[in-house]
């Protein structure tokens, strides 16, 4: 899977998401499917394989940060066994993110964790009166 960000600036954790303040931008996903009969075994042909996946991802990038689209059809110039069996697809969603909705998620994780440490602690008082 690849991922587009559309001016080449992708989200910044600690600023952009993690408090939930982020404007909706275009975010392209490229995905390409393998079945496993087609994927290497041994470790060094594995190995092979997955440095030309990101040598193919870098391709990839390259083109949509030149012309805004990921390719339709592979680039590949070997024409390998391999590359026949990919399926790809390219999706256009925007990303948008909610600050109540982190806030609410927030504050559920918090009294999840509340709870759950709770009754850890009712589990615990009575597993220790038993002995006392």
């Amino acid at each position: 899977m690849t991922i587009g960000y559309t001016n080449g600036q992708p989200f910044d954790l600690l600023n952009s998401l993690v408090p939930g303040d982020v404007s909706p931008c275009q975010t392209v996903i490229h995905y390409r499917k393998y079945p496993a009969a087609a994927v290497p075994r041994s470790e060094s042909m594995l190995t092979r394989w997955l440095y030309e996946r990101f040598a193919e991802k870098d391709r990839l990038l390259d083109h949509f940060y030149r012309t805004g689209s990921f390719p339709a059809e592979s680039s590949e110039a070997n024409g390998s066994v391999l590359e026949s069996h990919g399926k790809h697809c390219s999706v256009l969603r925007p990303v948008s993110f909610s600050l109540v909705l982190c806030l609410l998620m927030h504050a559920f994780y918090l009294l999840s964790a509340m709870f759950h440490l709770y009754l850890t602690i009712c589990i615990c008082c009575r597993v220790w009166s038993w002995f006392v």
